[in-house]
């Protein structure tokens, strides 16, 4: 059972499938170490939905194309991207309440992508239950890691290097935006 805790952990940190890294980078891009409480609320909301979508991928109630999900991925690391680009007049110190229901819903889609690399893993002889919970509680601890390196490094950037935080914030945003767009267009 632990297995699939560590599988969690190793899919949501694995350099090769960095594309749920790049959404996080995103995601955490306008937020300080100051505002952890939201980032951890966010990142939540996208374990919430890419559990939902997990579950109901791996049981076979939904089934979406993979190709079309592969394609959706980079696009939610888009979205983000230019959400956090078009809020850099506004303050950083909201988290708007419509961020947590897009989240849930980019978290959807990261779930049906989680989905075939979860079946790849699955042994059928453990509680499907226990083994989803694990791995999506291995995803969330490492979607944890990831925003704590995330938020040092923001530290080190707008504190020690005294860049501004709307820069720091619009640099990241420009690189995920960019690869995100790299990604799409590799995909179609």
């Amino acid at each position: 059972m632990w297995q699939h805790f560590i599988d969690g952990i190793k899919h949501i940190t694995d350099l090769q499938g960095y594309d749920h890294m790049l959404f996080i980078l995103a995601l955490c891009a306008p937020y300080s170490i100051k505002q952890w409480k939201p980032i951890v609320l966010l990142a939540t909301a996208f374990t919430v939905g890419h559990s939902i979508s997990l579950a109901l991928s791996v049981t076979g109630v939904v089934r979406f194309s993979s190709y079309w999900v592969e394609l959706l991925i980079p696009a939610t690391i888009i979205v983000t991207a230019l959400t956090n680009i078009s809020y850099l007049k506004h303050s950083a110190d909201r988290v708007y309440w419509h961020r947590y229901v897009v989240t849930t819903a980019f978290g959807l889609i990261h779930g049906m992508g989680f989905s075939s690399f979860f079946r790849m893993i699955y042994d059928e002889t453990g509680s499907l239950f226990k083994s989803l919970l694990m791995f999506n509680l291995g995803v969330e601890v490492g979607q944890l890691a990831i925003i704590a390196v995330l938020l040092v490094f923001s530290v080190l950037i707008v504190q020690l290097c005294k860049v501004n935080n709307k820069v720091y914030t619009g640099v990241l945003s420009l690189i995920a935006l960019g690869l995100g767009v790299w990604l799409f267009v590799e995909k179609l």
